[in-house]
């Protein structure tokens, strides 16, 4: 009766344990996809050269994001920008001439984007990866 009780508590104590490494891996994977230098297009703007690049790494457990390159959209200086991430997304507020939120997430295998723009409204990203 008492080895039945140890090996119940035991075959307990492994499924929640197993559970909580399921759960760490399931947060941080976003975070793998993500990370790395991106080519970065905004669909529906109508420029002749669209695209930036940006870097998304992880530094003291955040993960931030550096624009590179910047054709697009004017001399801007963004460097390590944390993103947030709630809901298996990450996002980030942006002051652009205008406050803009960026927003990331995978979706059935592919990192997908969106910038929201307040006067213009939501404008999907195509994100390339680089190879590194």
């Amino acid at each position: 009766m008492l080895q039945m009780r140890v090996t119940s508590i035991l075959l307990v104590g492994l499924c929640l344990l197993g559970a909580s490494c399921v759960g760490v891996n399931k947060s941080g994977s976003l975070r793998a996809k993500v990370t790395g230098q991106w080519e970065v297009s905004i669909a529906g703007i109508p420029m002749p050269n669209q695209s930036f690049i940006i870097d998304i790494r992880e530094v003291d457990n955040a993960i931030v994001f550096d624009i590179l390159q910047d054709q697009s959209i004017g001399e801007l200086d963004i460097k390590e920008m944390r993103l947030t991430e709630k809901d298996n997304r990450l996002s980030a507020n942006l002051y652009i001439g205008e406050f803009v939120k960026l927003i990331i997430w995978e979706e059935e295998g592919v990192v997908k984007g969106e910038i929201q723009i307040p006067m213009i409204g939501d404008l999907p990203l195509i994100l390339k990866r680089l190879k590194e």
